[in-house]
């Protein structure tokens, strides 16, 4: 019996002891200053850690605030420079002289001064390295087919009234979101007569009317065309091809042709650049070609879109006698992307505006031939 008394008690004291052990091990017993310290170096610690996010968030800012500057700085300068390079400016000199004449009527190098100051103005097309060769010999060849558009309308008996050119400058004016008032002091500030601005109008109004009465008399489009025109577009879907604008220009005048690349690459108006110095039949439309089926051009031009993107600018890519340069509107990728849908009337009226584009463009370049044109310059 004290036997089995004194193994219960030893059996109690064993369990006593290692619960002791147990408490002793946890975290309510242990020494207090060591938990204290563990506390204080994880807040030192994460303390320090938001100090350095702090900075790094403070340069970061402080990067972009600099780099925004830099950003409207060269803006500013840019404008600026662009602001400077509208400003009328002086090609030919002081002395007025004979330019060119024809059919016996004369182009003086003021008049050509005040064409270049309305191209300026009217286009935003600055004079500068660049461009100002281009835009001498886009305005040489528009003082000449200025005339003998005029020549030619009137000839035909059509002539334009002050009236028609006061609604035009009017329109004009509605047409660039500014007043007739602000419009009249924009070519002023420009150092462009308003009687030499009327003058290109009533070229360009005279010779629409006249292509507009020639072509009521001998564009025609039959049924027939229109039916080939429709079964060409639907086999035509079934195509990959791309939607491309063009600007080319001869290599004889292609000297600041990297040039003009990059102000292309810079100024979003390639239709507008198109129309003023492309040397191509589709300039009249902004260098528009519309869709070519993937294979149909030639094999530098394909080699060159095959490597853009949609919106890229092409580098000068040569060809024969020119240089081309070609923007990748869009991409048309039969089973992917949506077929457009065309209708009858759509076919008709493209096939109508195409020959009266083909016809007015042989009927000026008849007209041009026909002319007596001598420059002196």
């Amino acid at each position: 019996m004290q036997k089995f008394i004194l193994g219960a008690a030893l059996i109690l004291i064993s369990r006593v002891c290692l619960a002791q052990e147990g408490l002793a091990n946890s975290v309510m017993f242990q020494n207090p200053r060591s938990s204290v310290l563990y506390s204080n170096q994880n807040r030192e610690d994460e303390i320090l850690r938001q100090e350095e996010e702090r900075r790094r968030k403070a340069y970061e800012e402080q990067m972009r605030q600099e780099e925004e500057k830099r950003r409207q700085e060269a803006i500013k300068k840019a404008e600026e420079e662009r602001k400077k390079a509208l400003r009328p400016v002086n090609l030919f000199g002081n002395e007025i002289r004979i330019f060119a004449e024809v059919n016996g009527e004369i182009i003086t190098s003021q008049d050509m001064q005040e064409r270049v100051n309305a191209f300026v103005a009217t286009t935003q097309i600055p004079v500068n390295k660049q461009t100002k060769d281009m835009i001498i010999g886009k305005v040489l060849q528009s003082a000449i087919d200025e005339k003998v558009k005029i020549q030619e309308a009137q000839k035909n008996g059509i002539k334009i009234s002050d009236k028609e050119l006061e609604e035009g400058m009017k329109n004009f004016a509605k047409a660039n979101g500014i007043s007739l008032a602000k419009f009249r002091n924009m070519l002023k500030e420009s150092g462009v007569k308003e009687s030499v601005f009327k003058a290109q109008m009533a070229a360009e109004m005279g010779w629409s009317r006249l292509v507009q009465r020639k072509a009521a008399q001998e564009v025609k489009v039959t049924q027939g065309e229109v039916n080939d025109a429709l079964k060409q577009v639907s086999e035509d879907i079934k195509m990959p091809k791309f939607m491309v604008s063009e600007i080319v220009i001869a290599k004889k005048d292609g000297k600041h042709i990297e040039d003009l690349v990059s102000n292309l690459r810079q100024d979003p108006r390639f239709e507008l650049y198109a129309m003023q110095f492309s040397q191509s039949p589709s300039a009249q439309g902004g260098g528009r070609l519309g869709w070519i089926n993937k294979g149909m051009l030639a094999q530098p031009l394909e080699q060159a879109l095959s490597k853009m993107k949609e919106g890229d600018i092409s580098n000068p890519i040569s060809l024969g006698s020119d240089y081309y340069i070609l923007r990748l509107d869009k991409v048309y990728r039969p089973g992917i992307d949506k077929a457009p849908e065309v209708n009858e009337t759509e076919i008709r009226n493209m096939l109508t505006s195409k020959k009266t584009e083909e016809m007015a463009a042989k009927y000026l370049k008849d007209i041009r031939n026909k002319a007596v044109v001598n420059i002196k310059n």
